[in-house]
């Protein structure tokens, strides 16, 4: 029989977790609401590990694991080889692996930050099968509330995160509050895409075309980028993307990789749509806003200079084709 004391701890974990209003607080009310559903169901003598792992993080760490997060706790290097093969499989269900460090349980998750695919770990000499089945039930808890959560960040036409999201993602990386992998040290960058001549699209073709132009390059969006890339849809024909990238390099290979796919790509009746795409580093010392108009003001400049083209504002600052923007000081929420 679970103790008085156990099942109030649990209620009150249940409680936190319906207190969170936001997807990127999800994983670790999770978490805590595990460890106190474990602490019911599945004693153990040995402190029970938990861990909520995405495939992003889970390469991360494979490509980079003398660089890691120091806060990020390892597993054995077998471990992540039997991971990567699990979150690879179509379908997924609960499996128990024995690994070198003892028996480790996988439950998939439906939904996780922003992440699509993402498992979470229990290592536990002995679950039974009724604990297994607790825990799926409490995953199922968290599944159908983090839908709503998550439901409610999103724009109604493409699915991407909306404008509202946009303001509390941004300053939490600008507060070094989100990390979305573990390789470090990350270099931020705010991108702004805006579809070319999208007007005309809406004018020749009508406007349930340019929904769907605009729902089908939502779509490649999500393909091309990676998972835990933030997309969002600002409103009419313009989105915006936080990316975290390892390397300097990293922002100008995925800006090239998507602009390759959109150059591949045919939109039923409108055929190819071009897109001009401004991007800028953030920076713990600049106001979200300022990052948000230096973006603007290199997608400004690809869209005075021929459009179909990435222009970045550090460079173009370098190159004196821009002047830089002066405005700095303490983060504040939008």
């Amino acid at each position: 029989m679970p103790s008085h004391l156990n099942l109030k701890k649990f209620m009150q974990s249940l409680i936190g977790l319906t207190q969170v209003r936001e997807s990127l607080a999800l994983d670790p009310a999770l978490l805590s609401l595990m460890q106190h559903w474990m602490c019911i169901f599945a004693a153990e003598e040995k402190p029970i590990r938990m861990q909520v792992l995405s495939r992003r993080q889970l390469v991360s760490v494979m490509d980079s694991q003398d660089e890691m997060d120091p806060a990020f706790e390892a597993w054995p290097s077998d471990v992540y080889a039997l991971l990567l093969n699990y979150l690879d499989q179509e379908t997924r269900q609960s499996v128990c692996l024995d690994t070198a460090a003892g028996k480790l349980h996988i439950f998939p998750l439906k939904q996780s930050v922003a992440h699509k695919n993402a498992i979470l770990l229990i290592q536990h000499a002995q679950l039974t099968a009724e604990a297994i089945a607790l825990v799926e039930q409490c995953l199922q808890v968290f599944n159908h509330y983090a839908g709503l959560i998550i439901e409610n960040e999103r724009d109604a036409l493409t699915g991407l995160l909306n404008r509202k999201t946009f303001d509390k993602c941004v300053s939490k990386i600008l507060l070094n509050d989100y990390k979305p992998e573990f390789r470090f040290p990350l270099h931020h960058y705010l991108v702004i895409f805006d579809i070319d001549f999208f007007k005309k699209i809406n004018d020749s073709y009508g406007h349930l075309i340019g929904d769907e132009v605009l729902l089908l390059l939502s779509r490649l969006m999500q393909e091309t980028f990676r998972d835990g890339d933030l997309l969002f849809r600002f409103g009419g024909e313009e989105f915006v993307g936080v990316f975290s990238c390892a390397d300097k390099d990293d922002i100008v290979m995925l800006l090239e990789r998507f602009q390759q796919a959109l150059a591949e790509y045919r939109f039923p009746q409108v055929g190819r749509v071009t897109i001009s795409i401004g991007y800028s580093k953030m920076s713990p010392h600049l106001l979200p806003n300022t990052v948000l108009e230096r973006a603007d003001e290199a997608l400004y400049y690809a869209k005075e200079h021929g459009r179909d083209q990435v222009c970045c504002y550090e460079s173009l600052v370098e190159q004196g084709l821009l002047n830089y923007s002066i405005i700095s000081g303490e983060i504040e929420l939008f």
